[in-house]
Order: C-alpha cells, then structure tokens, then sequence
C-alpha cells in the first residue's frame, strides 16, 4: 500500500515539473507536434528502413554461391600470398640478425637497441589547421632540366 502511494507521489511530482518547466503550459511537444523532436527520436531509435533482401532461385542462386566461392578463394590466396611474404622477409631479417652477431657485437647491440630519444611522431610535422608562418614562398622558381 505505501509503494502505491510513493509511486502516485512521484508521478504528481513528475507532472509538476513538466508542466513548471514548460512555463505553465501544458506538454507543448505533443500538443503542437514538434517535429524536431520527433525527428531526433525517428533518427535515434528507430532503425533505418531497408530493402527486402533478393531471393534467389535455381540458376541464379548457383551462379551467385559460384561467385561467392571464387571470391572467398581470390581473398584466402590473397592472405596465404601475404603471409608467405612475411614470413620470407621474417627469416632474412633472422638470418640477416645472426649473421650481425657473428661479424660484430657492437652493431648487433646497436640494431637491437630501440633509442628513446628519436621516434616517427616526434620526427614528423604535427598536422595543424592553420597556416605556415612563412606562407607561401612567391619568388620560387622551378629548376629547368
């Protein structure tokens, strides 16, 4: 009995805030139709319309799963391609490694060692929306070969 009487409480206090912050009138949104609010909700919850999906049948769904087999197959020698790749550059860069070691211990500890102090994003220009403050450069000329 008293969870009923909170409930009624707090809806009579949510109508009071309603109606306070519209300025005493009643709910405007829906009296007049707000159309950007309803807008905002279409765009927000509602999810986008879509066109049936094609039903394919005999002929035309056998010429699709070929289609579809084909390009699986051109992606996975696409990958294994790849992958060979690297793994043929992983073992020379190996081979290239221990082969520094055997020759020289100072520039095999000198390849292995990352510096600290120099590296890519503090190397490059930090892109910026404005301008150079040297602008651009009017008395350039391109050499003629």
């Amino acid at each position: 009995m008293l969870s009923i009487a909170r409930q009624q409480c707090a809806s009579l206090a949510r109508r009071q805030v309603r109606h306070a912050s519209t300025g005493g009138r009643p709910d405007t949104n829906a009296a007049s139709g707000d159309s950007r609010m309803e807008l905002i909700r279409r765009v927000l919850f509602e999810s986008p319309n879509r066109e049936p999906t094609i039903k394919l049948e005999g002929e035309a769904l056998e010429q699709h799963e070929t289609i579809e087999r084909a390009w699986k197959l051109h992606k996975m020698r696409q990958r294994e391609q790849r992958q060979q790749t690297l793994e043929r550059q992983f073992r020379s860069v190996h081979a290239a490694m221990s082969e520094l070691e055997k020759t020289s211990d100072r520039l095999f500890k000198g390849a292995i060692v990352k510096s600290r102090h120099i590296t890519y994003p503090k190397q490059s220009k930090i892109p910026t929306e404005t301008p150079s403050n040297q602008g651009w450069d009017y008395s350039y000329k391109a050499s003629s070969e």
